[in-house]
């Protein structure tokens, strides 16, 4: 069971936040509904990860309009005393942003998934038409990455 620490969660229109920092925005905790959010899913991972997994980095990929999410989530971690930079290290890798065929922004909370190699493979069958010069530049690192994800996804 994943327990916050007495004096941590705020009550704010019925949800239960939490603030990392004053200056960060809230990370909601439980929902008005009682339901659940990522922010806690996220927190329930790191505890998980550091003192089941006894992981000693934590390496998050996404896009990069998730940059905030994770800076807040490591100041909440750090507060909830589950995150110490002390004895774990905490990375996140954002990559840019990924839009859907529409050009927009891709939301994967529509249920639509794209598996990372797919997005990678897809970029290096792309790439393969760009100016010769440029990609040689490119190329070994777009391929290197694919390769890279298929040995995690088949770990």
């Amino acid at each position: 069971m994943f327990v916050l620490l007495p004096g941590l969660l705020i009550f704010d229109e019925g949800r239960k936040v939490m603030f990392g920092r004053e200056q960060d925005i809230p990370f909601t905790i439980v929902k008005s509904d009682g339901g659940f959010t990522y922010d806690t899913s996220d927190m329930a991972t790191i505890k998980y990860r550091i003192e089941e997994e006894k992981a000693d980095w934590l390496i998050y990929i996404t896009d990069a309009g998730q940059a905030t999410h994770f800076v807040v989530l490591q100041h909440c971690a750090k507060k909830a005393g589950i995150f110490d930079p002390k004895k774990v290290r905490f990375d996140h890798v954002g990559f840019g942003v990924v839009l859907g065929e529409d050009k927009k922004k891709f939301k994967t909370r529509s249920g639509e998934t794209v598996r990372l190699v797919e997005l990678l493979d897809e970029g290096y069958l792309n790439s393969r038409s760009w100016d010769q010069e440029y990609i040689s530049g490119l190329n070994r690192p777009i391929n290197s990455r694919a390769k890279a994800a298929r040995d995690l996804s088949d770990g």
